[in-house]
């Protein structure tokens, strides 16, 4: 910064031109390892003109500037020298020599060599690009032993622009039966340690399933909450929690951990023992008791509901539990004081005949009634009794046809699952129930599979004994968490 305007300027102006230089083909060439510089060959042939000389300086250990010199239209060897040379007198010692670039596979040296000829006449951005390109083509292909050699090395199983990670017999070619008894025996373990929490708590149930986890972390989990039992059993307000449920997930958009409607205490797994032990300190006698009449008075209004208009009602996956029984009330009073009689409207012709399912969401979920392919009616908890009624009337018609085709639909199911359990000697087959494989698809899947000659393929027959899941479409052929095989319906 001390030095003169006139030196500084002569600084930046040799920067800028050994960045010219550094672009040059020849130096890109070096810098690829790909392209071997001949050390007559100058920037001067390469049609790129630069400065004959440039003086610059470099400050030595002991403070004072040394002058320079510097020929940029020498050869890419000779400029590296030069620079060498000059860090060296400048007091950087031990400076190695610049490395010869090493030698290309002959098989494509005159490619290369034809390509950066190319690229040095014409100076085209597409044509370095593709020299380029080529360079580390080749030496990947010096170090990998080929194309075949590195496709090979590629596990196209989970490809998913191809088919085979829904093949099934690439998958049971390849399956190991060591890993299905290993996923049994973790779900018997999560299974135990479940009914050991169940008991020493008195949950009327534990459910860990909406988690995604292992059935071996689920144990481990249990554990710690046996744990607490085990340490801190006096805390709890309560002998048994029953008929309360356990339900562990991460509902973060749950308003209560304790639902005194839907009988559920929630736990996040990611808590501590200790804030859990929190939450279930909050369930005490009194909150038992109010759980008890939260249900009867449910039960009470839902046998209103269902026999005032021939329904069976059931709380969908998106309603909370207060806005169901909310509404079961609200739709129990109003068929009382509606003023027709019971008797009559339950033979009015919009009700009669068989029971329909009458599935209520939340309201921001469903803001009208419509109709489900298995024949129930979803309606929303916000919905009025007389739009209630009126939706049944235009719906039931529809509504016991697609039910009449249900049960004919799980009549074939049963006896096709039936015969692949017999010839096939499968323990279990079922299909996965929030996927988007239908009954139809399930059976078709089965009928294909039925259709393989087992003699000629041996993978089939390790089939026997296992359970054998139906999911949707776009899925792959792969072991659930509890060691049953599961494949997409459309499987190859």
């Amino acid at each position: 910064r001390s030095d003169d305007a006139s030196v500084r300027k002569r600084q930046a102006s040799l920067m800028q031109a050994l960045g010219d230089r550094f672009s040059s083909p020849d130096f890109l060439s070096y810098q690829a390892s790909g392209l071997r510089v001949d050390d007559h060959e100058t920037a001067s042939n390469t049609n790129v003109q630069f400065n004959g000389h440039h003086t610059y300086y470099l400050q030595r250990n002991d403070g004072r500037s040394m002058k320079h010199t510097i020929r940029l239209n020498d050869t890419v060897l000779k400029v590296l020298e030069q620079m060498t040379k000059a860090l060296a007198a400048s007091g950087v010692a031990g400076l190695p020599k610049p490395p010869p670039p090493p030698e290309m596979p002959t098989d494509v040296a005159w490619k290369r060599n034809a390509e950066a000829t190319n690229a040095t006449r014409t100076g085209s951005a597409a044509s370095e690009f593709n020299r380029m390109h080529g360079i580390i083509w080749a030496a990947s292909r010096a170090s990998g032993g080929g194309t075949e050699a590195r496709r090979q090395e590629i596990d196209h199983k989970y490809d998913v622009n191809s088919n085979r990670g829904s093949s099934l017999g690439g998958f049971l070619l390849d399956l190991n039966l060591a890993d299905i008894e290993e996923r049994k025996a973790s779900r018997l373990d999560a299974t135990a340690a479940a009914l050991v929490a169940r008991r020493a708590y008195g949950f009327q149930s534990i459910d860990g399933t909406g988690m995604g986890w292992s059935s071996a972390s689920l144990a481990v989990l249990l554990s710690s909450l046996m744990a607490l039992h085990d340490e801190h059993k006096s805390a709890l307000q309560v002998e048994s929690f029953y008929p309360m449920r356990l339900v562990i997930s991460y509902d973060d958009d749950a308003t209560t951990n304790v639902d005194l409607y839907g009988g559920v205490i929630r736990l996040h797994p990611a808590a501590t023992p200790i804030q859990w032990l929190e939450i279930l300190q909050g369930v005490t006698e009194e909150s038992l008791a109010e759980l008890d009449k939260n249900q009867r008075a449910l039960r009470a209004n839902a046998q209103r509901v269902q026999d005032g208009v021939n329904v069976k009602l059931k709380r969908g996956l998106t309603c909370p539990s207060i806005e169901y029984h909310t509404f079961v009330k609200r739709l129990a009073t109003w068929l009382d004081d509606d003023g027709e009689p019971l008797e009559d409207r339950a033979a009015s012709s919009a009700v009669a005949l068989s029971r329909l399912q009458l599935v209520v969401e939340a309201d921001q979920a469903c803001r009208r009634a419509r109709l489900n392919k298995d024949g129930s009616i979803r309606v929303g908890s916000g919905m009025d009794g007389s739009a209630i009624i009126n939706s049944l009337s235009r719906l039931s018609q529809e509504a016991r046809g697609r039910v009449a085709e249900r049960k004919e639909e799980v009549t074939r199911a049963k006896e096709v699952i039936a015969l692949a359990r017999a010839k096939l000697g499968l323990s279990w087959v079922y299909h996965e129930t929030k996927s988007t494989v239908t009954l139809p698809e399930l059976v078709k899947s089965l009928v294909r599979l039925l259709k393989i000659d087992s003699l000629r393929n041996q993978e089939v027959l390790k089939l026997a004994g296992q359970s054998l899941g139906i999911t949707g479409r776009g899925h792959f052929v792969h072991l659930a968490d509890d060691g049953s095989i599961v494949v997409p319906h459309d499987w190859v």
